[in-house]
């Protein structure tokens, strides 16, 4: 899946880290800010690159720090995931910015939307994770991984740390992502049989992983401690879309999250699963990015 139109570059941030960041599609396009899975990279946005070069798109998607090329940040909080996003922005001069949160970018996105509302026209959220308190009453329906995590998290908080670290490790040794039947759903795997978009995942996550398992370590953390934000503050409408057929995150998690928002615009389409969600509808998820644009 060859990216015609990516472009890689870097910004240096006011405590001398690199946020390294790829854009895909017209660099004259409506800007996106996409906030990648876990664990991934800025890599993983060249996915909606079809979307981009169909409607205008400059997508702009960063690795979080630790990740890919971008330096760690010990103990990064969720808000500073939002602060380096309003930095990369003023370096590209760009006022307000569409933003696209998927899977484990779901609570990047709201950060920035509860943080930096100011910056942010229009969001969907596709197929993505909430806040601990939405991971609690659905914790029994999650990928397997996720739901050790969550009971660790329940039973012995302080090693949160060590635990995600390595098991973030163990998935950066095998440098594989689980695509079988057993974590996926039946339209996932048509999607994933395409070689290419395969491929690309793979190489998305490697690249995450190439520093180590920091970057992953850090976001099992935030994804299971309580947030410094409410959901309730945010005053954008925002698009969740999720695949009835999910079995990474399941469906019930759009449900939870639209309760807590309260503009929260919800999509459930039968059938779809994790990864097919994004691939076979990713023109009408990215025009309800654009509507508010």
């Amino acid at each position: 899946m060859a990216a015609k139109n990516a472009r890689e570059s870097h910004i240096v941030l006011p405590d001398r880290r690199m946020l390294a960041y790829a854009e895909y599609g017209p660099s004259d396009g409506h800007p996106v800010l996409y906030c990648h899975g876990f664990p991934s990279s800025r890599l993983e946005a060249q996915l909606w690159q079809p979307a981009a070069d169909a409607l205008g798109v400059r997508v702009i998607a960063p690795d979080r720090p630790g990740y890919g090329s971008s330096d760690p940040c010990p103990g990064r909080t969720l808000a500073d995931f939002a602060a380096d996003a309003v930095v990369l922005l003023d370096r590209l001069g760009i006022g307000q910015v569409g933003v696209l949160g998927v899977s484990g970018g779901g609570p990047y996105a709201l950060a920035l939307l509860a943080l930096a509302p100011e910056r942010v026209a229009g969001a969907a959220l596709v197929c993505a994770l909430g806040p601990p308190e939405a991971l609690a009453a659905v914790h029994d329906r999650l990928a397997p991984f996720l739901r050790r995590a969550w009971r660790v998290a329940q039973h012995g908080p302080a090693l949160i740390p060590f635990w995600a670290g390595v098991g973030a490790q163990a998935l950066r040794l095998r440098s594989r992502v689980a695509f079988n039947a057993q974590f996926v759903a039946g339209a996932d795997l048509m999607v994933l049989a395409d070689p290419d978009i395969q491929g690309l995942l793979r190489r998305s996550q490697r690249e995450g992983l190439r520093r180590g398992a920091v970057g992953a370590a850090r976001d099992l953390v935030l994804y299971l401690r309580p947030w410094r934000f409410r959901l309730s503050s945010i005053s954008t409408v925002i698009t969740i879309w999720h695949g009835q057929a999910d079995r990474l995150v399941p469906v019930d998690m759009a449900y939870e999250l639209a309760s807590r928002l309260t503009h929260g615009d919800l999509r459930v389409l039968a059938g779809e699963g994790h990864y097919s969600l994004p691939v076979r509808c990713q023109n009408e998820i990215m025009k309800s990015v654009l509507r508010d644009t």
